[in-house]
């Protein structure tokens, strides 16, 4: 039973970590780098049926928790007193997600400069250089495409913009693949790229994908190019991914460990920045989140062993992107199988008018699609199927997600969309706007859940911190309330107003050595701030940072 299965799974977790641990190299909890590339043999390739996985992650799974009453069970117990809620297990001290092989702080901690921004994972104007050798015909997916070799020798996965629809999934794709990389994950290298018929040639090796006997021919290459998008000048539009670096081992299972990985030591839908992916994701409107838009890759690090880097890939359905020409209005408001949503309408006899029936979400503009900030509920936002990492989530976990999307700045935002080098003029104005409400809308909700109080660190005798809604211009400054904590019981608990963010230690006992302190915004009900500090002689340290 799933309730037994929870209890027993923490403990499994932790047991894992921990032996894991002892036979490679331990994990200081406070530290902001996890080691997680201790050198092991290459993992096998892992295979994942797409139509299998889709059914179990679409059916199977939401209506084994639709009859499963022990959750039902915990979720009734969370109402009234204890906290049933299984917490991210990758977390420090510090309430921070560390450095890893699938994470890398950035934007959040070191505000990014716009160049970095347009530049995106490979820290150049990194582009394909004609001519382009065909070196296969892409096989999987709904777009049509080919990957090729240009004249310095890179590799890169061509994928077509669909018909009449120029830019807009390579755009869409070009914008989201930045700012998630801006935001810490690991991510593919994807660029707009514009070709002409006289840029390609085929590989004499080439076969037939029908029949390999046959070599590819120039009139099938023919036919192939009228399945994407063109214009009148001759020119091919789509996106080009850069090869990842190292051994493709097959996609992220978001759903338990990958076994043969002895770095992989947390359940994968209890990792802090998969769960808090869901906030981005959000924001960005990329509705298809299954395990096949990722990779896991095998960098060598000497000697044949090496490490499992873990990869976002292939975004474009996103923003008002989908493979076929502009999303479906309800995408991103109901799953493609949406229980909910059917038994609402059976119900009501179909007299139901949904949020995405209401939302005026037609741009007028064919490389952007069907977007809009109108009915936008960040909470709410629902990708292709369910996703597990995102079913498990807590507000502690979102609110960190939050924290990510609230680091990005009007000019960042902006410099994310002149990367994807919108022909249209209108593209750019609409697609910030509407990123920039949604950025809004966003902070305000999670913001509203649990204070926003962040960044902590001890200035002499001072603790100050940052208000992330005062600074990104959401709220107005505001009074704080600081409930203190002796660890050692020697004075009695107490509440102190402050009017800023900054809260004088001198006022604490002489004879207090370890403290708890409890801040919360006056007036308002988010979820507090737990800090803890420690002190050697006159000096004190900040030791845990909890939000929630």
């Amino acid at each position: 039973m799933r309730a037994r299965s929870k209890f027993l799974d923490f403990f499994r977790t932790r047991g894992i970590a921990l032996a894991a641990a002892a036979a490679v190299l331990p994990v200081d909890p406070s530290t902001w780098k996890d080691h997680d590339r201790v050198p092991i043999p290459e993992p096998a390739v892992r295979e994942q049926n797409l139509y299998g996985h889709e059914f179990h992650e679409a059916i199977i799974e939401p209506l084994s928790h639709t009859f499963d009453i022990p959750d039902k069970l915990l979720a009734l117990f969370s109402l009234i007193g204890p906290d049933t809620e299984e917490e991210s297990v990758n977390v420090n001290e510090f309430d921070e997600v560390p450095n890893s092989t699938w994470f890398t702080n950035r934007n959040h901690v070191r505000s990014m400069t716009t160049a970095e921004i347009i530049h995106g994972a490979a820290h150049a104007d990194v582009r394909p250089k004609p001519p382009y050798v065909i070196k296969s015909i892409k096989k999987t997916g709904v777009n049509p495409g080919f990957n090729i070799k240009d004249a310095a020798g890179r590799r890169w996965v061509v994928k077509f913009d669909p018909p009449s629809h120029p830019q807009l999934g390579s755009g869409a794709d070009a914008v989201v693949s930045r700012l998630l990389y801006a935001a810490g994950y690991n991510i593919s290298h994807d660029v707009p790229f514009t070709f002409k018929r006289a840029d390609l040639t085929i590989d004499p090796d080439l076969a037939d994908p029908k029949d390999g006997s046959l070599p590819y021919s120039p009139d099938m290459l023919d036919s192939l190019l009228t399945r994407g998008a063109f214009d009148g000048n001759g020119r091919h539009f789509g996106q080009a991914s850069l090869f990842l670096e190292g051994k493709p081992v097959g996609n992220i299972n978001f759903r338990g460990r990958r076994s043969d990985d002895a770095n992989d030591i947390f359940k994968h839908q209890n990792r802090r920045e998969l769960r808090g992916l869901y906030v981005l994701v959000s924001w960005l409107g990329s509705w298809d989140t299954k395990n096949h838009q990722s990779l896991d890759m095998f960098i060598e690090d000497g000697d044949s062993l090496g490490y499992v880097r873990h990869n976002l890939l292939d975004v474009g359905a996103s923003l008002g992107a989908a493979a076929e020409g502009p999303k479906l209005p309800r995408t991103g408001y109901e799953y493609r199988i949406d229980f909910d949503g059917m038994v609402k309408r059976i119900y009501t006899l179909g007299f139901t008018n949904e949020r995405w029936r209401k939302a005026k979400q037609e741009t007028g503009v064919a490389s952007v699609g069907n977007f809009t900030a109108e009915y936008y509920e960040p909470n709410k936002f629902k990708p292709l199927q369910p996703h597990p990492a995102f079913r498990d989530r807590t507000d502690r976990d979102c609110y960190w997600g939050a924290k990510l999307v609230a680091s990005f700045s009007d000019a960042q935002i902006e410099a994310a969309i002149v990367a994807a080098g919108y022909e249209d003029p209108r593209a750019l104005p609409i697609l910030k706007n509407i990123l920039i409400q949604r950025r809004d809308a966003t902070m305000r909700y999670w913001f509203a859940r649990v204070a926003p109080l962040d960044f902590f660190h001890v200035d002499g005798t001072q603790l100050n911190f940052s208000d992330l809604a005062v600074d990104r211009r959401i709220a107005s400054a505001r009074p704080y309330d600081v409930l203190i904590h002796d660890a050692d019981v020697r004075i009695e608990q107490k509440k102190i107003e402050i009017p800023g963010t900054s809260f004088d230690l001198a006022r604490l006992p002489a004879n207090c050595k370890e403290v708890e302190l409890i801040l919360g915004i006056r007036g308002s009900n988010a979820a507090t701030v737990t800090v803890q500090l420690q002190r050697k002689g006159s000096q004190w340290t900040l030791t845990h940072v909890r939000h929630a």
